[in-house]
C-alpha cells in the first residue's frame, strides 16, 4: 500500500491496492483525481456527485466496501460532519480525503474537523502521492487490527557447523507443504555468519537493516521491495549483515526493531528467525519477540558443551525452558539412540527432532535452485518436525489468516 513518489519523467507502477469513491462535482478535480487512481493501480468503483443524497453514498459506500473516498465537501447537500455520519453509519471506514479546488483554510479546518484524514486541493499532484502514502499506515494499522496473529519461532545454533541456517529454511518449506495456505517468512537475523540466501540460492534484493531503516512507513506494498520471494507462500528477510562486506552491523534501536516485528507477525502465519550461533547481545534482544526456540545441537562433545550452556544462561535469565525445543542434528545411524537418550538425560529435556547425517541428499541438492528433499532421510526428518510444530494449529481448521 505504500507509494513511491512519481518522478516527473517516469511513470508510476501500481501501488493504490485499495477500492476508491470519488463524490466530486469540479470537471478538473474529476480528471486529475481519476488520472491518479488510473496511474497508481487502484480501483474506482463508484463515482458519484455531491448533490447526491448522502444515503445514495452510504448505499453505494455499503455495497462497495470502498477503503477510501474522495469527497468535495464545499458541494454537498449538507455539512462535512452530518454528511460524514450518513455515509459511514457510525464506522471508522472508509477514509475521507476532502478536496476543493483551492486551498481555503475555512475548507480545510471543516473538513478535518468532520473527520477526514486529509485535504487536497488543484493541482492534485504531486501532493496526492504523499497523503495517499500517509493514508497507506492508517489502512495498514486498521488492517492489522481485524487479522490474526501468526508465530515467531526462533532457530538458534549451538556452536558454528551445527546446520542451523539449513535446518530453518528447509523447515520453512515444510511448513509450507504442512500448510499450503500458510504465509511464512524465514527471517536471517544472524549479524555474524548469514548464509539463508546461499542455501535458498536466492540473491537478496534487499536487507533486514533497510526494513528497520523504513519502519516508520511499512504497509504490505512496501513490504514486497524488503523481502525476497523463495517460492510460493515463502519469503525471506535478508540479515542486516548480508551487505556489510563481513563486518557486524550495528544492531537496530530497540523501537524500531519492536515496530518490525509488530508488522510481520500480522503478515505471516509463521516466522521462523535465524539467530545465529551462541547466545550474543543481538540475539539476546531478539528473544523477547520469540515464542518457541529451537536449539540445533550436534553429537560432538563442543555442540553438547555449547547447549548446555546456552541452556543455563536462558533459565538463569527467565527464559521459560518449556518454550525450547532441542533438535539433534547431523546424526549418525549409529549409535543414534545412544545420543538421543543420552542427550535427554543430561539435559533433562526431551529431543523434539532428530534428522540423520544424509550427506547423500545434501550433495545432491540442485546447485542453481532450491528444492525441498521429500522423500529422502533428510526430507522426511524436517517434515516429521514441521508436523510436530504445526499440529496444535492444524487442529483448528485452516491456516489462520495473514493479511
Amino acid at each position: 500500500m505504500e507509494l513511491i513518489p512519481a518522478s516527473a519523467a517516469g511513470s508510476r507502477r501500481a501501488e493504490w491496492a485499495w477500492k476508491i469513491g470519488l463524490v466530486l462535482d469540479s470537471p478538473e478535480l474529476q480528471a486529475e483525481l481519476s488520472f491518479a487512481i488510473a496511474e497508481a493501480g487502484g480501483t474506482k468503483v463508484f463515482e458519484l456527485s455531491p448533490s447526491a443524497s448522502s444515503f445514495e453514498v452510504a448505499n453505494a459506500v455499503e455495497r462497495d466496501k470502498p477503503e477510501v473516498i474522495f469527497v468535495e465537501f464545499a458541494r454537498t447537500s449538507k455539512g462535512a460532519g452530518e454528511w460524514l455520519l450518513d455515509v459511514r453509519r457510525g464506522e471508522d471506514m472508509p477514509l475521507v480525503v476532502a478536496v476543493h479546488p483551492t486551498a481555503d483554510p475555512a475548507e480545510m479546518i471543516s473538513a478535518l474537523r468532520a473527520g477526514a484524514s486529509e485535504f487536497l486541493s488543484l493541482p492534485v499532484r504531486p501532493a496526492v502521492y504523499d497523503a495517499m502514502d500517509r493514508m497507506g499506515v492508517l489502512l495498514e494499522s486498521k488492517l492489522i487490527e481485524t487479522v490474526d496473529s501468526g508465530k515467531i519461532v526462533g532457530v538458534l545454533s549451538a556452536k558454528g557447523g551445527c546446520g542451523a541456517t539449513s535446518f530453518a529454511c528447509y523447515l520453512s518449506a515444510a511448513l509450507q507443504i504442512a500448510e499450503p495456505k500458510a504465509r511464512i517468512l524465514m527471517a536471517d537475523m544472524d549479524y555474524q555468519a548469514p548464509g539463508a540466501p546461499r542455501v535458498f540460492r536466492k540473491e537478496p534484493r534487499s536487507h533486514a537493516g533497510e526494513a528497520f531503516e523504513s519502519v516508520r512507513r511499512l504497509s504490505s506494498n512496501a513490504w514486497r521491495g524488503f523481502v525476497t520471494p523463495v517460492q510460493n507462500g515463502i519469503d525471506l528477510l535478508v540479515s542486516p549483515a548480508a551487505n556489510c562486506g563481513g563486518e557486524i552491523p550495528e544492531l537496530p534501536e530497540q523501537w524500531r526493531m519492536e515496530s518490525l516485528f509488530r508488522f510481520i507477525i500480522h503478515h505471516y502465519n509463521w516466522v521462523l528467525v535465524d539467530l545465529g550461533r551462541h547466545l550474543n547481545p543481538g540475539n539476546w534482544t531478539l528473544l523477547q519477540h520469540i515464542e518457541e526456540l529451537f536449539i540445533v545441537t550436534a553429537p560432538d562433545v563442543l555442540a553438547l558443551y555449547q547447549t548446555r550452556s546456552v541452556l543455563q544462561t536462558l533459565t538463569s535469565r527467565g527464559f521459560d525452558k518449556s518454550r525450547v525445543k532441542l533438535v539433534l542434528n547431523r546424526n549418525q545411524n549409529s549409535p543414534a539412540d545412544f545420543w538421543v537418550e543420552s542427550i535427554q538425560q543430561m539435559f533433562e529435556m526431551p529431543v523434539f527432532g532428530v534428522i540423520p547425517n544424509d550427506e547423500g541428499t545434501i550433495g545432491k541438492l540442485p546447485k542453481d535452485d532450491f528444492e525441498f528433499p521429500k522423500d529422502t532421510p533428510f526430507g522426511r526428518a524436517i517434515a516429521k518436525i514441521a508436523l510436530r510444530l504445526a499440529k496444535p494449529h492444524n487442529g483448528q481448521g485452516p491456516a489462520r489468516r495473514a493479511a
